[in-house]
């Protein structure tokens, strides 16, 4: 089914999709040309591929639910509305535990709140003056930011998902919680880059009085209400689906998520409808998702799956045992070796290669080298904190080329000019981090 994807859809894909499959085939030409075992390695990368297409499929369920949400949607309008103190905090945080349940769909749900609120006062015709200019830099950079640092630790997230698939011995929860730990650090490391650039433009807001009241900051009590018992129903059903299967903990994220879908598309028709038949709205709502939106995601399946086949095949082709003699990699302090790969999933993203890409092409190395300087658990880190700061500062990366389309902004402008700098400050941050983990825990 995977291989006949890009032929059904092939009027929809664009350079992107004819480069990854061009590149897939001379792959599979390299590895006949240098006598490997062929089939093998395809089935291995079909495998992957279809693995993470699967994913991010499910994924999107997840997303059509909550576009259709009036919570998620008065949840956003808050966070965004916050005042100027707790601004960064609040997107920051929104972006990310909203990224949590719907992926990318955090930045295209967000951005466009964020900038109807800076744009409410200034004329449809009109260039925004300096004030709404960089206000809605940092809002939308908040909102890049949480979003990139969900990828360390949320179940949900690709780069989790490929993971455990590439690595044996992961610890999933002890992975999980010390991303969690991360995530958190790099919202203040993050919030201090902000303050620290923009002090002088907030001290001239302040000269000009107090901030206008917004009528949107009324804490939405339902909404979040609704969120949480969202939240707790899609992890304690995966994790219940883990332990009742003897799967993994992403496994379980995947099997509960059209499950949730489904209830959570007839509680909403349920609400919004009173007594106007809510199970034939669920049906009609749930026959959109299934044969118009999910087939719209066919250059991003397509998009995931080459990356996995890629990063599989690419991998199997390089000389590991030598590169590792060369690189000295047995005798590399522990904290290094977890910086480099960090560093080089961020600056092959800034060539054109996806975080993703990246993440298999390293992890299936590492799952090939015969000595391993750290545990699989902090090399897994080690990756996925790649694809954070990558997240933030490479123009190819998925996130920001989302951003880029619901913004309008350049992906140059989103990952360089403007989180570049905070790329690099949270890439000189996680040396220590590295250094602590692999000393003392």
């Amino acid at each position: 089914m995977l291989l006949i994807l890009p032929l059904l859809a092939i009027f929809q894909l664009r350079l992107r999709e004819f480069y990854l499959i061009v590149v897939c085939f001379i792959l599979i030409g390299l590895a006949y040309g240098m006598d490997r075992p062929l089939d093998e390695y395809i089935v291995e990368g079909l495998n992957r591929g279809a693995f993470l297409a699967g994913f991010i499929l499910l994924m999107a369920l997840l997303r059509e639910g909550a576009m259709t949400s009036n919570s998620i949607l008065a949840a956003g309008k808050f966070l965004t509305n916050q005042p100027p103190n707790r601004r960064f905090f609040s997107i920051f945080a929104g972006s990310h535990f909203f990224s949590v349940l719907i992926n990318f769909g955090a930045l295209s749900l967000l951005s466009p709140i964020i900038q109807r609120g800076v744009r409410a006062t200034a004329s449809s015709t009109e260039p925004l003056d300096e004030i709404s200019q960089i206000k809605e830099r940092r809002q939308l950079s908040a909102s890049l930011r949480g979003y990139a640092w969900f990828l360390v630790w949320a179940p949900t997230a690709v780069s989790q998902a490929v993971m455990p698939t590439l690595i044996d011995g992961i610890d999933g929860l002890k992975l999980m919680l010390t991303g969690l730990c991360l995530a958190l650090l790099m919202m203040f490391v993050n919030w201090l880059e902000d303050s620290l650039r923009w002090r002088s433009f907030a001290k001239r807001l302040r000269a000009q009085g107090p901030p206008r009241p917004r009528s949107d900051t009324i804490f939405p009590i339902t909404a979040f209400r609704n969120i949480g018992l969202l939240s707790a129903s899609l992890f304690g059903l995966s994790i219940c689906l883990s332990m009742t299967q003897g799967v993994s903990l992403v496994i379980g994220v995947m099997l509960a998520s059209p499950i949730v879908v489904i209830i959570w598309v007839f509680v909403q028709n349920q609400w919004h409808n009173g007594k106007t038949a809510p199970v034939s709205a669920s049906a009609k709502r749930l026959r959109e998702i299934s044969f118009n939106s999910l087939p719209s995601y066919i250059r991003e399946t397509i998009f995931i799956a080459c990356a996995g086949f890629i990063g599989t095949l690419a991998a199997k082709l390089m000389p590991v045992g030598a590169m590792a003699e060369a690189l000295n990699i047995a005798q590399m302090a522990p904290w290094l070796f977890l910086w480099c790969l960090s560093i080089a999933v961020l600056l092959l993203g800034q060539i054109g290669l996806s975080p993703i890409t990246m993440a298999v092409f390293l992890g299936s190395i590492i799952a090939e080298l015969p000595i391993l300087p750290v545990e699989p658990t902090w090399a897994a880190l080690g990756i996925v904190s790649g694809t954070a700061i990558c997240s933030m500062g490479a123009p190819f990366a998925g996130g920001i080329l989302m951003l880029s389309r619901a913004t309008g902004y350049s992906s140059f402008t989103l990952s360089w000019r403007w989180n570049g700098l905070a790329t690099l400050i949270s890439t000189m941050v996680l040396a220590p981090v590295f250094w602590l983990l692999t000393n003392y825990f």
